[in-house]
């Protein structure tokens, strides 16, 4: 049992619920667990050791695996783990003394399991801080970059394969890039650059992105949720790769939007704020308690014109008549665009899942496709990069469904591939995304 807790204690802590499948990194920085480091500089940390661990598991193992002696399986989990933090702050932390690093992981693993588990981890982060990362490779190329990268072989070959090795490099050091916070101004409320200057008077500098307008990153945001400037309802979270399906669908004041799989919001609130919170949106999740967050999050930004309803978004949406101007799906997915804020999800994912969300994404799509009336359109999303997720369904959906067309956005263009929009992550600040518009012209 650990005694008293620090950031060191409770990410090691967290990283064990997160290694048992049991918990997911993102939504663990919200636990009780997490809340009982009251110094904001041990939250960031924590948020620091608990991502950073993550991103570089297979390479920190690696190391492991190497300088321990006798069979790396043999090492418990809890010894594994500490050694993990130890190697991640060497290798990683500049602002770490090595000396500090390497003395909590001693005391850790001395707390847990004893002297001799101290001892053992005391030899082998010392020997890493005289002889530094075995220069000792696989020699296959995409196993070398599976290895140095920390990305499953799976996912690695399957990248160069679509993308080329290049683009695939890109993106693996994109998704490994230490992701900042980026907000979303409530235009209605508040000018992007009055915003800016909003926060840097409360104590948080941020910068522009100007691919998407009305975004800002906050590179240290530790506190920005507790700020004035949030709970007045100025801003909201949002990647900038994430407004591209909002700014597609283009929804108009006064007209009756449609968002299914809308939880946790952000894509809800985006469309309410183009729209001038004039019409109605209809924002469905299949997660009752999710709809909650929503509700939370339209009341504080001053939102009036959204209500939340539970439902499938592959049998239901309203009363199931053709009665929306438009309608976004934002379906359910791999998420191999935004492992740069969701690390533990590379590890998570299997090479099958791609398949089996294809499958009940084109249920979605034909039940989204079903709900938008003659005239409208449906905007089509996902936060990966897998083609079968992505262009490959409105291929499949085209195809099957000749009363809709592809709508080209010059806005985009420079994201264009085959029907459809893909953003990559080291095009912008580390996450991707891929959208579609498709607009609806019955013939007679």
């Amino acid at each position: 049992m650990l005694k008293k807790t620090n950031a060191r204690k409770t990410a090691l802590r967290l990283l064990l619920r997160i290694e048992r499948g049991g918990a997911y990194g993102d939504r663990l920085m919200d636990s009780p667990l997490a809340a009982e480091l009251k110094d904001p500089r041990d939250r960031s940390l924590l948020r620091e050791l608990v991502a950073g661990v993550e991103r570089w598991k297979l390479r920190l193992d690696r190391i492991i695996d190497i300088y321990y002696t006798k069979r790396a399986k043999s090492l418990s989990p809890e010894i594994r783990m500490t050694l993990r933090l130890g190697l991640f702050q060497l290798m990683f932390l500049n602002k770490v003394p090595a000396r500090a690093a390497v003395h909590e992981s001693v005391n850790l693993a001395s707390e847990m399991q004893g002297n001799g588990a101290g001892g053992l981890v005391n030899a082998l982060l010392r020997r890493f801080t005289r002889e530094g990362e075995p220069d000792e490779w696989p020699s296959d190329p995409a196993e070398r970059l599976s290895v140095e990268h920390s990305y499953p072989l799976w996912l690695t070959r399957r990248w160069i394969g679509n993308f080329g090795p290049d683009t695939a490099l890109a993106v693996m050091k994109a998704g490994n890039g230490k992701h900042p916070v980026f907000i979303r101004a409530n235009r209605l409320k508040i000018v992007t650059a009055e915003l800016a200057q909003l926060l840097s008077r409360e104590g948080f500098e941020t910068s522009e992105i100007r691919e998407m307008h009305g975004c800002l990153s906050v590179a240290e945001a530790e506190g920005l949720f507790d700020s004035p400037a949030f709970r007045e309802g100025f801003f909201t979270v949002q990647d900038p790769a994430a407004g591209m399906a909002s700014i597609l669908l283009d929804p108009q004041p006064g007209e009756n939007i449609l968002d299914l799989c809308a939880a946790p919001g952000g894509k809800t609130t985006h469309l309410a704020e183009l729209m001038g919170d004039q019409g109605k949106i209809t924002a469905v999740d299949i997660h009752p308690g999710r709809l909650g967050l929503i509700g939370k999050t339209t009341y504080r930004l001053g939102l009036k014109s959204v209500i939340t309803v539970s439902g499938d978004a592959a049998e239901s949406g309203g009363d199931g008549a053709a009665q929306y101007d438009r309608v976004l799906l934002d379906v359910p997915c791999t998420g191999t665009g935004v492992f740069s804020k969701r690390p533990d999800m590379k590890w998570r994912r299997q090479e099958e899942d791609i398949n089996r969300l294809a499958s009940l994404q084109r249920k979605m799509l034909e039940n989204a496709a079903s709900l938008v009336k003659t005239g409208g359109a449906v905007v089509y999303s996902t936060c990966s990069l897998e083609p079968e997720e992505n262009a490959e369904n409105i291929v499949w959906f085209l195809g099957n469904n000749r009363n809709f067309s592809f709508e080209k956005d010059i806005r985009f263009e420079q994201f264009a591939i085959s029907n459809g929009y893909l953003i990559f992550p080291h095009l912008m600040y580390g996450t991707g995304a891929f959208a579609a518009k498709l607009k609806r012209e019955d013939h007679d």
